[in-house]
């Protein structure tokens, strides 16, 4: 299944909401997006249910199972933010990195959530540089790609430390 650009960007952001625990906007766009996702050919009977609220007013908490259903069968499952820190900062920093997390939601939920639980890791430090200091080390704003090459670093720093230890030989 191949989805545009934009309807990426708006699964991500559903994906971040989620990630954050408060969805944000209305039943009607979430319906709209599954509109969309038909039109993509996800028609899937989460995703037809979905769409059936584009014309609905109503709160975003009745449909989030519905949300959380149609990110799975996008190959965007919400990521558990209970699970140990590092396999969370695992998840979301390889989601990040694949554009199925925004940048934003990531690196917010990082820094804020994760950093200290993590132990003020040199990999999670350096994209807070990167993010909130860049004009002390360098002239231009960093790119998405350059964030997501951060991203990347996070992932393989968690993957090595959210690994369980092996049994003795």
């Amino acid at each position: 299944m191949k989805l545009s650009a934009e309807l990426r960007d708006q699964l991500a952001t559903l994906r971040g909401d989620l990630l954050r625990g408060q969805l944000v906007g209305s039943v009607t766009d979430a319906g709209w997006i599954a509109c969309e996702l038909i039109g993509a050919g996800v028609d899937t009977p989460t995703t037809l249910e979905l769409a059936g609220y584009a014309l609905s007013i109503g709160s975003m908490s009745e449909i989030e199972p519905l949300i959380r259903q149609v990110l799975s069968e996008c190959g965007m499952p919400p990521i558990d933010p209970r699970q140990e820190p590092w396999a969370t900062a695992r998840d979301i920093s390889l989601a990040m990195r694949d554009g199925t997390l925004t940048i934003a939601s990531g690196a917010d939920f990082l820094i804020t959530e994760l950093m200290a639980r993590c132990g003020y890791p040199p990999e999670i430090t350096e994209l807070v540089i990167l993010i909130d200091d860049w004009e002390a080390v360098r002239d231009t704003q960093p790119t998405d790609d350059e964030l997501r090459v951060r991203a990347g670093r996070i992932a393989e720093a968690a993957e090595l430390r959210s690994s369980p230890t092996p049994p003795p030989a």
